[in-house]
């Protein structure tokens, strides 16, 4: 049986469930475009071939889809969302909107989870441990306790089964993509690229021991500035299934008017947001990659402290350097160059074509001759995402998640103060990085390891094309081609045959049926030999299926 067949029985009840979501928000065609019908229980086959009235918008009904179908869904919903390249901008919307709205699970499960991890009772631990939540997520719940010594702490716990539930909705995306993948054009983006990425992201987050280096490392990276706060991890008290961290005690940064009363300078404080992520992305390479309100503190003496690191971005030199030598593309009017960057990115498919060039220069001509002090970057991001629809660009993973979150610090400096202008604190940053990168230590660095490179190569190449000319003169030499569509020729053509092998056997059934009517002998019903009949009948309901399957397929 093909992985992706055995995996939709194994999960029959699951792609159940799946369909009839699917059905409820009025997206039965993509049941019948995914050959899905058969998994929905009879009565609710007939409404996928009918269309269906919604008043709501795509996107929403999308959005709705995902939160019906649980925490699995929901995580990959907030993943496409950082995904605008791939993403329209009203769906991005919509998903952008997506929350855990989960209902917390029991004091005894957490209990009993907490104690299974780290072998001890919470009594024993804690002075006090709150049984009601502070929040409730889909992977697990947060607590507050205090320790014996009384020390406040927060206690993370992930939801007990959880990660058998993920794995198996994985295993479906797996089958849903891999199906989806045989309607898509060639040139379209793989679903099963998408769904590795989110399978890397969603494990990551499964592992609380991650999130706790997270918060170590910009613990070290913050080591010194009085302005951030960084949360201690209490190591001896977390494991993959459970986090203790220093409770922080603030101000959402969201609550904009709560900070103004309480007397914070709220200029002051978006300074300290912008410049602490400039340091994250252009000194440290390693960055708050969620930094949304509910995720900053605001602090007394206009102290900032993250309290939520289980997305992260990094940011190498190439990276970097990309994205500078964009920008300063862009201020300087240079098409080749910004083509140039892109193909070096591996960004570009194939060679560059005319429609290309000319959207390179419009975009260019709209941001031509302003200083890095004045570019909108949020404009600039826009127009380089629709640069990347219309054409074959694939710009990288982690350069999108850096560009959105100088988005999103932007969007969140604005919300504070309205005259906040993300490039120009971006503008000393990009200046010291750029000299550093171009100093003459760096340029000499650089130098000796582009030598380095040479002589390996060249000291590999006699021998490399000894071993070529041996292959040659052996006959050994081989050229591989791969067909790209080839697949679904190969699945049409089993489907045809299929259905071809289904009539010539309802053709049969006919013609033997009628040869036993006419034979007349054996027991009889109506009149009728029952053989005879019998054959009719199963004919009958063969050609029934057969014409249901050809216009449920759309191919009449």
């Amino acid at each position: 049986m093909p992985l992706g067949l055995n995996r939709r029985y194994r999960h029959l009840k699951r792609y159940r469930q799946i369909g009839e979501v699917l059905l409820r928000h009025g997206f039965g065609y993509v049941i019948q475009q995914m050959d899905l019908t058969h998994i929905l229980p009879l009565s609710k086959r007939l409404r996928s071939l009918q269309p269906t009235r919604q008043s709501s918008p795509p996107a929403a009904r999308l959005r709705r889809v995902l939160e019906d179908l649980g925490p699995t869904f929901v995580k990959f919903g907030q993943v496409l969302s950082t995904r605008p390249d791939l993403v329209p901008a009203e769906v991005i919307h919509e998903l952008e909107k997506l929350q855990d709205h989960v209902p917390p699970i029991s004091y005894e499960d957490i209990q009993l989870q907490f104690e299974r991890e780290l072998g001890r009772s919470i009594q024993e631990v804690f002075e006090t441990f709150h049984k009601q939540p502070l929040a409730a997520a889909s992977i697990g719940q947060v607590h507050y306790a205090v320790l014996a010594g009384g020390n406040e702490v927060v206690v993370k716990v992930q939801r007990p089964r959880i990660r058998r539930m993920i794995e198996t909705d994985l295993e479906i995306m797996y089958g849903l993509a891999n199906t989806l993948r045989d309607q898509m054009p060639s040139n379209s983006v793989d679903p099963l690229e998408i769904v590795d990425e989110f399978r890397r992201t969603i494990r990551k987050e499964l592992d609380y021991t991650k999130e706790g280096r997270n918060i170590e490392r910009f613990g070290k990276n913050f080591e010194g500035d009085d302005r951030i706060v960084i949360p201690e991890v209490q190591w001896e008290l977390s494991t993959e299934k459970v986090l203790t961290m220093e409770y922080i005690r603030g101000t959402k940064v969201s609550q904009v008017q709560s900070l103004v009363n309480q007397g914070y300078d709220v200029r002051e404080l978006t300074n300290v947001i912008a410049k602490c992520f400039m340091k994250q992305i252009f000194q440290d390479g390693f960055f708050h990659a969620d930094p949304h309100p509910g995720n900053l503190m605001v602090l007394s003496n206009n102290r900032l402290a993250f309290v939520d690191f289980g997305m992260v971005g990094r940011v190498d030199d190439q990276t970097m350097q990309g994205l500078a030598r964009l920008l300063v593309a862009v201020t300087r009017r240079n098409v080749e160059e910004m083509i140039l960057v892109l193909q070096e990115l591996d960004a570009l498919e194939g060679r560059p074509t005319r429609e290309l060039r000319s959207d390179v220069i419009e975009l260019i001509d709209m941001h031509y001759g302003r200083s890095l002090k004045e570019l909108d970057f949020s404009q600039i991001f826009e127009d380089l995402l629709e640069l990347v629809r219309r054409h074959p660009v694939n710009l990288p993973a982690n350069l999108l998640f850096l560009a959105k979150t100088m988005v999103t610090v932007e969007s969140l400096g604005s919300m504070l103060w309205p005259e906040f202008n993300v490039m120009e604190v971006a503008e000393p940053f990009a200046k010291e990085w750029m000299e550093q990168q171009y100093s003459p230590k760096a340029m000499a660095h650089r130098g000796v390891s582009y030598a380095k490179d040479w002589s390996r190569l060249l000291r590999k190449l006699p021998s490399e094309l000894e071993t070529s000319m041996q292959l040659v003169n052996q006959g050994l030499l081989e050229i591989r081609f791969r067909h790209e569509g080839l697949d679904k020729l190969i699945n049409r053509l089993d489907i045809v045959s299929n259905r071809l092998t289904f009539g010539i056997i309802i053709g049969s059934l006919v013609i033997g049926s009628s040869f036993m009517v006419q034979v007349d002998r054996g027991p009889r019903v109506f009149d009728t030999p029952i053989i005879g009949l019998s054959g009719f009948v199963l004919a009958g309901f063969m050609g029934v299926w057969l014409l249901v399957a050809i216009i449920r397929s759309g191919r009449i």
